[in-house]
């Protein structure tokens, strides 16, 4: 006994030993995952970052360009108003000592004495103006500043030719000195590569005579890049201050991801020991793995004998309804009641006996859903004459609500390839659903052509599903918190044949304001 005792002991550790053998690899298997699925977010994290601030500076450039073309419009503003101003001033004065010439010399004269007065009120230098003042008289000309009549009417000829000359009225004279005789008011502009020329002239009231003269003011700016330089100095003074916030906040938003990834992996580091604990154990393991067997046979059961009663439910209330149309039908052909009486309980048989086949084709097709047996035969199909057909067949049957049906299917729409009988079973579930639940309403099918598919649309006014119902729609058995009827199976159904085709079906609804199927089936080639 002395003897053996040590064997057991030895046993004992050598089974204690793999567990904890076990215990460390999952440890380090998880932690190693933990530590890679950290690395490649915190990687995926920089590169979207370094993505954003490129971005960011691109914008921002962008809009340092933006802000110089701006501030170069203003200058320009700025100089045709001055310009304008200039001209208008020049034209006040002249009003004051202008006279009726009787020579040239004495028009000459007189422009002079109106310059000097000018220069005096704008207080500039006569020898530093570079500005083209000009007067016209009765076919007098002189200009101040020393340019001869030749010149400046070549000059203004050229102005007023130029292509780039953009003026707020349209004038169609012949040449740039007719444009200034013939007209009372003008203003025009030329944006040069250096610069910038402006013109105004207006005419002037002489104080001796009702005749007017001609007064204007030419100026010409070279001074484009040097606006450039100030714009740019100005903009990019205040973006490299937008540059510098906006660093300073992406290196805090740095530093809490590195505080956040620290405390996630510290996080981890617990978690993982407690999981590699947890999920060591056998006993543990097959414990939970024979619970979720448990748990998923008993939902299946469940379900199973919810569908079973559901569907006894919805055969034995139309039996019931036939049984009791068929013996008053017999009862009146015995009494001999109207004919008229006994056709209307027929057809209420009959009506009947659809709704108990479309149950039975819904789980028909269920079944064959889950064997795999569904077996599609496509081929050119017009949608138009599907629906209409389809309304034909089932509407009246199933419409027990007082709906409305209109169907809006353009002539022009083309095939799609599909199996018609298939699609047939995707409009009456789609359509006895949205008469079930739509009461004295309209029902509306209809389609239109988008991307190489047919998008077509159930579209009801009845009490719409639920937001809790709504992402559940699409499973089998399932038929919402508020619905008493049916099998769950029509959604079900219609999902797997409309992706069977390769088309997709969506729901959107509003309780209260109704329903919409959206899906789409391939166009024919």
């Amino acid at each position: 006994m002395r003897l053996r005792a040590p064997a057991r002991k030895g046993g004992n550790l050598m089974k204690n030993k793999k567990p904890m053998k076990l215990k460390n690899k999952l440890f380090i298997l998880i932690l190693f995952s933990m530590i890679i699925t950290l690395v490649c977010m915190g990687t995926a994290f920089i590169i979207l970052a370094g993505r954003i601030q490129k971005r960011g500076e691109e914008s921002l450039s962008d809009f340092s360009g933006q802000m110089v073309k701006i501030f170069r419009e203003d200058e320009k503003i700025s100089e045709l108003n001055d310009t304008g101003k200039e001209g208008r001033l020049l034209a006040y004065i002249s009003r004051d000592y202008l006279s009726q010439p009787p020579s040239q010399e004495y028009f000459e004269w007189s422009c002079d004495y109106t310059f000097n007065v000018y220069v005096e009120t704008m207080h500039i230098f006569p020898e530093l103006l570079t500005d083209v003042i000009f007067f016209y008289y009765d076919g007098y000309f002189y200009s101040p500043t020393g340019v001869y009549r030749d010149e400046f009417e070549k000059k203004i000829n050229e102005i007023y030719a130029d292509e780039r000359r953009i003026s707020e009225a349209t004038f169609s004279d012949a040449d740039g000195v007719s444009w200034v005789l013939n007209n009372d008011i003008g203003d025009s502009y030329i944006e040069t590569d250096t610069g910038l020329i402006s013109i105004y002239f207006t005419s002037a009231e002489l104080r001796n005579d009702d005749k007017k003269a001609k007064v204007g003011i030419i100026k010409e700016w070279k001074n484009k890049e040097t606006l450039d330089t100030i714009a740019q100095a100005n903009v990019y003074e205040a973006s490299d201050s937008e540059k510098s916030n906006y660093n300073a906040a992406f290196r805090k938003a740095m530093l809490f991801m590195s505080a956040a990834a620290i405390v996630v992996t510290l996080l981890s580091l617990i978690y993982t020991r407690k999981l590699s604990e947890y999920v060591s154990d056998p006993i543990e393991l097959e414990r939970i793995k024979t619970q979720q067997e448990k748990e998923a046979l008993e939902e299946t059961n469940r379900m199973k004998t919810t569908f079973l009663s559901d569907v006894s439910h919805e055969l034995k209330t139309p039996l019931a309804a036939m049984s009791g149309y068929a013996q008053n039908a017999e009862i009146d052909v015995a009494n001999g009641a109207d004919s008229g009486e006994v056709c209307e309980k027929l057809r209420r048989i009959s009506s009947e006996a659809n709704r108990m086949a479309l149950m039975v084709t819904q789980i028909l097709d269920a079944a064959r859903i889950e064997e795999g047996r569904m077996v599609l035969e496509k081929e050119p199909c017009d949608l138009d004459c599907i629906a209409r057909e389809t309304a034909e067949t089932y509407f009246a049957v199933l419409n027990k609500n007082n709906n409305r049906l209109a169907i809006r299917i353009p002539l022009e729409l083309p095939k799609v390839d599909a199996d018609d009988t298939k699609i047939q079973r995707v409009f009456v579930n789609l359509v006895s659903n949205a008469m079930k639940h739509t009461h004295n309403g309209l029902i509306i099918i209809k389609a239109e052509a988008e991307d190489g598919f047919a998008k077509i649309t159930v579209k009801d006014t009845g009490s719409g599903i639920s937001p809790e119902d709504l992402p559940h729609i699409w499973e089998r058995y399932y038929k919402g918190k508020h619905s008493e009827t049916g099998t769950g199976l029509g959604l079900f159904i219609c999902k797997f044949i409309v992706e069977s085709h390769g088309g997709t079906i969506r729901a959107e609804s509003e309780l209260g304001k109704g329903t919409s199927f959206v899906f789409t089936l391939p166009l024919a080639k």
